[in-house]
């Protein structure tokens, strides 16, 4: 008795195998899944693509109005010095970029190329906030200048987050045959919003 029970416990593959149609896949239903994929692939990269063009042109003035607070490095010389935002400014300029960030983190996740470019976004809009954040601050402080090169840093990594994101959203928007989609975020209106320096790739 004690060796059938020892058999039940470590040969319990000997039981009834299960049968081969309960592993059986429905080629229909597998079809229905991959095109609601396909679909909701469509729908995130227009969601992506029409914040993206439309929150370039939102945050533009923005930008604007840092640069002439946060002259970058690249400022040719005789530029005017920098000049100091009002507190209305910053409110207006807080105003846009919280309803940008409010749009970049209703967009929906998708594929990880979708949530590159609404990470991306999402992590450029933030950054743009501190850079706010750190100017306010720096309105009744001692120290300005070294405030402002913490804004200034910050400024340029927002630049630098949004492009990563226009990057993969304009890859996305050629593999999708809806050709090339230039939404990069410029640090002032009077460079390309295109991206043509650094982070362009292919025919215009």
């Amino acid at each position: 008795m004690a060796l059938l029970v020892v058999l039940l416990v470590v040969r319990p593959w000997e039981g009834e195998a299960p049968s081969a149609g309960e592993f059986d896949v429905d080629p229909a239903r597998v079809a229905e899944l991959e095109a609601a994929e396909a679909e909701r692939a469509v729908e995130n990269l227009s969601a992506a693509a029409e914040l993206a063009v439309s929150a370039q042109e939102r945050l533009l003035p923005v930008m604007d109005g840092l640069y002439e607070t946060l002259p970058a490095e690249e400022a040719e010389e005789g530029e005017s010095a920098a000049a100091k935002p009002t507190s209305a400014e910053l409110d207006e300029w807080r105003a846009v970029v919280d309803e940008v960030t409010a749009e970049t983190q209703a967009l929906p996740t998708g594929s990880s190329e979708h949530n590159i470019v609404r990470n991306g976004l999402m992590l450029s809009t933030r950054l743009l906030g501190n850079t706010l954040d750190v100017l306010e601050l720096a309105a009744g402080a001692e120290d300005q200048a070294r405030l402002h090169d913490v804004a200034g840093d910050l400024r340029s990594r927002a630049v630098d987050a949004w492009a990563v994101a226009a990057v993969q959203l304009d890859l996305q928007h050629i593999e999708a045959d809806r050709g090339h989609l230039h939404a990069f975020l410029p640090l002032h209106s009077g460079m390309s919003a295109e991206g043509e320096a650094e982070m362009s790739h292919g025919d215009h």
